[in-house]
């Protein structure tokens, strides 16, 4: 036994220490790569070899894999703790600002939303210097309310921290005249930008509630209680890019309501569609907008993780 042990103490340190290639440590060996691998990987398995990921935040790898395999996501991230809800919508947008770096390359374009997530999310990105990179906004404007959680100043930050250029939306997201709208949306900057957004490489947006008094829409005046109740008695539950759905991902309209915005499917279009979302009471928008399949990426606390499987009958056993 001790022979073995050996055996893989000394190949770990071939490649881990010395950093040689496992071709290079076959040849050294006489065994073959395949060969090479697999005892690798049974020294990570033996604890000969133990793996330290010294990241700046705590995740879940488990609760993380439970997310990405039950929904079917591309990928998903779940930070660790418990903590009150700016603080750990704080620590996942810092997440994300990580992981936007290591999909994030030169001549890409990035679609935001607005709101509290994309705050925290420019708050926490690092500036660097990428090549032709153009920040997208693909909704209209909340126009009243706090300046720092709407498109225009969010994509403004954003390209500022990537070294890119931005392009705008000037107008509201929701206007009440089919006319007025049909007016807004051909202007030639809208449009542009309007076509623009159906073609980003990368969204990346937070996922509002109909049932949080805080929500950015609700808070910026965009629809009245009544329009709340409404909404929420036609089976709304949550909303992406300012429209409104249900909680199978359908959407939810009001009469003389008119968005602008991209369409729901313009989330189905980028490589990455990336949603940040923390505290258990956001589970039932964020498995909306799951269900849906608006998001191919999910960046969410561990409270919230843990009720969005529980509400879909698949506990996480700890």
């Amino acid at each position: 036994m001790s022979n073995r042990v050996d055996l893989l103490v000394h190949i770990s340190e071939l490649y881990y220490q010395q950093e040689l290639s496992q071709q290079e440590i076959s040849q050294i060996m006489g065994i073959s790569r395949p060969t090479v691998s697999r005892l690798l990987d049974e020294a990570k398995e033996t604890g000969v070899v133990e793996v330290i990921i010294h990241s700046p935040i705590v995740k879940h790898p488990k609760l993380s894999y439970a997310l990405r395999t039950e929904f079917g996501l591309r990928d998903a991230i779940v930070v660790s703790g418990n903590y009150e809800f700016d603080k750990a919508l704080a620590r996942c947008a810092k997440c994300a600002a990580h992981f936007l770096n290591t999909v994030l390359e030169n001549n890409m374009s990035i679609g935001i939303s607005w709101g509290r997530a994309l705050e925290a999310l420019c708050n926490a990105v690092e500036p660097s210097e990428y090549y032709n990179v153009n920040v997208v906004q693909m909704v209209g404007c909340l126009g009243t309310g706090n300046p720092r959680v709407d498109g225009l100043e969010l994509a403004l930050r954003l390209s500022k921290k990537v070294g890119g250029t931005y392009s705008n939306i000037y107008a509201p997201v929701y206007v009440d005249s089919e006319l007025v709208y049909s007016y807004l949306v051909a202007e030639p900057q809208i449009e542009t930008t309007l076509k623009k957004a159906l073609s980003v490489d990368i969204v990346i947006t937070g996922i509002g509630s109909l049932d949080d008094p805080n929500a950015s829409l609700y808070q910026s005046g965009c629809y009245s209680p009544e329009d709340r109740e409404e909404l929420m008695r036609r089976g709304a539950v949550s909303s992406l890019l300012g429209r409104m759905f249900d909680i199978n991902g359908k959407e939810v309209q009001l009469d003389g309501r008119f968005v602008i915005s991209a369409p729901l499917e313009a989330m189905y279009y980028p490589t990455w569609s990336i949603g940040i979302n923390a505290g258990a009471a956001k589970a039932e928008c964020t498995l909306a907008a799951l269900h849906g399949k608006y998001l191919n990426t999910l960046i969410v606390d561990e409270p919230l993780a843990l009720r969005i499987l529980e509400l879909e009958g698949k506990p996480f056993e700890t």
